[in-house]
């Protein structure tokens, strides 16, 4: 197999690690088509990103929509092309796709293999895609790719373990809490330990993150209502207030004061207040249901790492990703 040069593709993608899997903790990949040289005609680029979107299915992975940290890259090339004088002109031509699944973090590649491919049609485009209709998902040398690629994601986890949980211990300790939530979100379940470990530091640091939250929300509201004791006022702490987690440490001290509000309002504003106070509950009764057991509690604290790793990884500015072949 030929060995390429360093590709270097400009995509939207995190600077750190966003866990790049389903929602059962699989490892899934984003699908890129290295086409820098045009090779392909644009209309098959597409073509070939979707046949390796049943690739990856296939094999039991996820098919990721961004680029956070794994993926597979595929790079063609023309071996030989014959252009037939006919009417119209038939283009028989024997490509090679080769293929390279990697961590664009690490920047680092994990497996790869080429396919040698006939095609033929009246055009570029229809000669490419009888070419990319013969990649069978099923293929003994991608399924092989996979597994190796499988296999040693599974085994810089287990290397790496303690230090990837440190390291989000010490940005939990200086505040930065959703890069934390992320890397450890990070972590696939094919590491059975190191993937227990980190769901359960993870729950730990986002209960500090919600106290942490929690408390500057109940300050700003209690500034708020200090600064203006009315309906404008409460109206505002009312806004802050609505923020802090149900399971927050703060929630007591928030009920307590809006008590403390509601009591200096007239009654019209009572009302108001009150009003705006039963939509919230609402909510609220809602978030409390799915908190019934220990086991529910998890879940949802898992879903709502995921939420702050998402949102984490989707305000990450756009970067250049440099994977070595």
């Amino acid at each position: 197999m030929k060995r390429l040069n360093i590709l270097s593709l400009t995509l939207i993608m995190a600077a750190g690690a966003f866990a790049q899997q389903n929602s059962d903790g699989k490892i899934s990949f984003f699908s890129i088509v290295n086409n820098q040289s045009n090779i392909m005609p644009s209309a098959t680029v597409s073509v070939l990103e979707s046949k390796m979107q049943q690739m990856v299915t296939a094999d039991g992975y996820g098919s990721a929509a961004r680029c956070d940290r794994f993926v597979i890259v595929a790079k063609p090339t023309i071996v030989t092309k014959d252009v037939a004088p006919t009417t119209p002109p038939r283009i028989n031509q024997t490509v090679e796709i080769t293929f390279v699944v990697g961590d664009v973090v690490e920047d680092k590649t994990y497996a790869s293999c080429s396919l040698t491919l006939t095609g033929t049609g009246i055009n570029e485009t229809k000669a490419w895609s009888t070419a990319i209709a013969k990649i069978k998902p099923a293929n003994a040398e991608i399924k092989k790719m996979l597994t190796d690629a499988y296999d040693k994601i599974g085994a810089y986890y287990s290397a790496n373990c303690n230090t990837i949980i440190t390291k989000a211990e010490t940005d939990a300790g200086l505040g930065i809490f959703d890069v934390a939530i992320a890397s450890l979100m990070d972590v696939p379940d094919i590491c059975t330990e190191c993937f227990a470990k980190a769901q359960k530091k993870v729950a730990e640091i986002y209960q500090r993150k919600i106290d942490t939250e929690g408390a500057s929300l109940l300050s700003k509201a209690k500034s708020e209502w200090s600064t203006s004791p009315d309906t404008y006022g409460a109206q505002k702490a009312l806004a802050y207030l609505s923020q802090i987690a149900p399971n927050s440490a703060s929630f007591v001290a928030k009920d307590s004061f809006e008590h403390q509000i509601v009591a200096k309002l007239s009654a019209d504003e009572q009302r108001e207040w009150e009003e705006n106070r039963r939509r919230y509950n609402e909510e609220l009764k809602l978030r409390q249901k799915e908190l019934q057991n220990s086991h529910q509690r998890h879940m949802v604290t898992i879903a709502a790492c995921r939420s702050v790793a998402e949102k984490w990884a989707e305000n990450q500015p756009q970067t250049k990703v440099y994977l070595n072949w």
